[in-house]
């Protein structure tokens, strides 16, 4: 079975499913066209919760096929009438729904997930209201941090690296700091530093963001746009039972102040640290 065949046929049916249902009334009989968008939505949420890594990796290649033909100078009218343009209201309908049914599915590829957001909401929305109005569910995740001063994003990867996007051109920077699953990542409050720690190699690592020769935080072209500054190993925390989601909130990171930064266990004990 062609997945993505599938799902993009579904998205096509309920692509305009707002539009179609926004004015029935409950208990009248569908029109056709609504009726589709209705069974079509319905389809769509049955299958990305029975196959969430399915759903959210074919949704994620048609979304870096999307963007390689915008960036291949693709008409801007061609761009944005295809399913994937029309049905953003529906992905992220879907990806709420995993996020709250199946969040450990969704860990897992949370990257993937963090591409198809950043593709359905608009940088320019997030850079004015922040990603936890524009998407709450994500910020739910200790392993994905928003920075409002520098309008960049983390998101901590089960591999052990950090993916750094750039709200406002939507690029995105991957660097490998940890050699397991990151647990948490935050920026502190100025955007100079970004902490991360993984329950698996037991590690704290602050990271400092790139300046312009004018002090701006973080330049378009710069590269890397993250240097590691300084490592702290610290004691291990385990989970409080055995079970697959505990460790989705074994601990998370506070800063207290630009340079001060509480690593705070699910037990309660706090390790504090400076940059």
């Amino acid at each position: 079975m062609d997945v993505s065949a599938v799902l993009m046929g579904l998205l096509e049916l309920c692509a305009d499913a707002e539009k179609q249902l926004v004015n029935i009334t409950t208990g009248l009989p569908l029109n056709p066209p609504a009726d589709s968008a209705r069974s079509a939505r319905h389809a769509l949420s049955l299958i990305a919760t029975a196959r969430p890594p399915a759903f959210i990796t074919t949704i994620a290649k048609e979304v870096h096929r999307y963007n390689a033909a915008q960036a291949n100078s693709q008409s801007q009218q061609n761009v944005h009438t295809t399913t994937l343009a029309r049905a953003k209201a529906e992905i992220l309908r879907v990806i709420d729904i995993l996020i709250e049914k199946m969040p450990g599915d969704v860990v897992d590829l949370l990257v993937e997930v963090m591409d198809i957001i950043m593709y359905c909401i608009e940088g320019s929305l997030v850079k004015k209201k922040g990603l936890q109005e524009c998407f709450p569910a994500i910020c739910k995740f200790y392993m994905v941090g928003y920075c409002d001063r520098s309008h960049r994003i983390a998101v901590g990867a089960r591999q052990g690296s950090v993916a750094l996007y750039d709200v406002r051109t939507g690029k995105c920077q991957n660097i490998h700091g940890h050699k397991g699953p990151i647990t948490a990542v935050s920026f502190a409050p100025d955007g100079r530093y970004l902490a991360t720690y993984s329950s698996a190699d037991s590690h704290i690592c602050f990271w400092q963001m790139n300046t312009s020769l004018f002090g701006s935080i973080g330049m378009l072209n710069s590269a890397p746009q993250l240097r590691c500054i300084k490592t702290y190993q610290v004691p291990p925390v385990q989970p409080a039972s055995p079970g697959s989601q505990n460790h989705l909130k074994l601990a998370r990171l506070i800063w207290t102040s630009n340079r001060n930064v509480i690593l705070m266990a699910h037990d309660g004990k706090e390790h504090r640290f400076m940059v």
